[in-house]
Order: C-alpha cells, then sequence, then structure tokens
C-alpha cells in the first residue's frame, strides 16, 4: 500500500506528447467474417497508442488507453489493424495522463514524454501507420 502513495506524491504531469487514433468501424478477419469495432471499445473511439517501444516484427497487438464501453478510461490491448486515422496529439486529460505514469512506473511500459526527440518519433510513428493504411 506504500508504494501507491509513493506513486501518488510524485509531480503530476499537465501534458505530454503521444499518438492518438480511432477504432475502425468494421475489419475483416482472415476467414472473411466481418467484425464491428472491438470487445472493449465503442467504433471511432479515440484512444492513445503506446507505439514507443512497438516492434511490429515481434507484436502482432498494442496498448492503447481510451474510454471503454463502460466509460470508463482503460489500458488495452488490440490488434493494431483495427486502429485508424493515426495523429501526433499533446495529451491533456489528466486521468489518461495518470494511467500512463501509473504503467510506466508498475508495469515498465514507455510512453512518449515531454521532450523534442518524442515529438519527432510520436509525429514519425503517426506518419508512417497512417501511410500504412491508405
Amino acid at each position: 500500500m506504500e508504494e501507491i502513495k509513493d506513486f501518488e506524491m510524485k509531480e503530476k504531469i499537465e501534458w505530454r506528447f503521444g499518438v492518438a487514433a480511432n477504432i475502425k468501424k468494421s475489419f475483416q478477419d482472415e476467414d472473411g467474417v466481418v467484425h464491428y469495432a472491438c470487445k472493449p471499445f465503442r467504433p471511432g473511439t479515440k484512444v492513445y497508442v503506446n507505439g514507443k517501444d512497438w516492434n511490429p516484427t515481434k507484436r502482432t497487438h498494442i496498448g492503447v488507453i481510451g474510454r471503454n464501453r463502460f466509460g470508463r478510461i482503460a489500458l488495452e490491448f488490440i490488434p493494431i489493424e483495427l486502429l485508424e486515422n493515426f495523429r501526433a496529439v499533446r495529451i491533456y486529460n489528466p486521468r489518461v495522463l495518470s494511467m500512463m505514469s501509473y504503467e510506466e512506473w508498475a508495469e515498465g511500459y514507455i510512453w512518449w514524454d515531454r521532450t523534442v526527440d518524442d515529438r519527432k518519433e510520436s509525429e514519425a510513428f503517426a506518419k508512417a501507420w497512417s501511410t500504412a493504411e491508405n
């Protein structure tokens, strides 16, 4: 219990760079079956993508933070093919920032921060995936 208190006492992050995307309305799997959105999120939901340590040769799923079907902000792992409209953004939502900080602290996930290099990396990631989906 003391560990969580130590985490909460760290300085608050006001904003950070990131990549936002939307959940596709429908997609077709390998068998030709059409699915609508994905189980945790509604179609069109804005999510923040954890792409800083993404390696497309090793992984098929990517971590995203967004408002789930129950209205709660949650971290989920979904296939990256379910995402569209990638864009580099500044993240200001305090609940999302808190979840990102907690996941970095507790689970070791790496998110973009507020440096110039992080800005360039997030823009490059967004541009690469935007051109890949066209």
